[in-house]
């Protein structure tokens, strides 16, 4: 609608004629390259040089912070869930079955759990993805949160404006940064760090993709748990 849109174009209007001209000007007097570029100086840069360099790491801040805003905004409806799920394990929920409605029935939450200790186990002992637990844990807690952000996003812009790669990067730097503040900066955790990356990207994309899938199976009727099966066989 034209309030997101609005929002967009402010976002690209800022970017281009507020940014770039002031990095330009306050830059142009540096006899040394900023960083993260090593070899330009601001003065010789293009705008897309420095759109490139400077602007995307201010976009992807933006992104990590609006998921955190997101993700505060979701947490009732999080907590909700969480609560109904652990009704469920305790078998509360059974002898009402019946009355939850067909368009309301989810798998249950064991399947979650069970599935997400797998998942890491798998990440975890799969050689070519040279991962290690602390890795895999960090793809939980990651995908846990973008997944949340993904999802929220694609219900009220859906799924073609979803900022993947704002995320992606958002994940590498947040890693990255765990390993630096633990002193851990060799090759191998290069390595990790796409991994890691790599598995929350997937994470965020497919959690938009089943949220756009559940979203439109909502407005036709449809049953959530039949269509969780569904999508779980296809992503297999």
């Amino acid at each position: 609608g034209p309030k997101v849109g609005s929002i967009m174009l402010a976002g690209a209007a800022l970017s281009y004629l507020v940014f770039i001209p002031m990095i330009k000007l306050f830059g142009d007097a540096l006899i040394a390259p900023m960083y993260p570029e090593t070899t330009l100086l601001i003065k010789d840069m293009t705008p897309d040089d420095v759109h490139k360099n400077y602007i995307y790491y201010i976009g992807v801040g933006s992104v990590a912070a609006g998921g955190i805003i997101s993700l505060l905004q979701a947490m009732p409806t999080i907590i909700g869930a969480f609560r109904s799920s652990i009704k469920d394990l305790k078998g509360m929920v059974g002898e009402k079955a019946s009355s939850v409605l067909r368009t309301e029935r989810d798998m249950p939450i064991t399947v979650v759990v069970v599935g997400s200790i797998v998942l890491v186990l798998a990440i975890w002992l799969i050689p070519q993805l040279q991962m290690t637990l602390a890795g895999a844990l960090m793809v939980v807690v990651f995908g846990f949160f973008f997944a949340t952000v993904s999802s929220r996003i694609t219900g009220e812009i859906g799924s073609s404006s979803n900022p993947i790669s704002g995320m992606t990067v958002a994940t590498l730097l947040m890693t990255c940064l765990i390993f630096v503040l633990r002193e851990q900066t060799g090759p191998e955790m290069r390595a990790i760090a796409l991994s890691v990356g790599a598995i929350v990207c997937i994470c965020a994309s497919n959690a938009g993709t089943t949220s756009q899938d559940l979203k439109t199976g909502f407005l036709v009727g449809g049953t959530p748990r039949n269509m969780q099966i569904a999508i779980m066989v296809g992503t297999v």
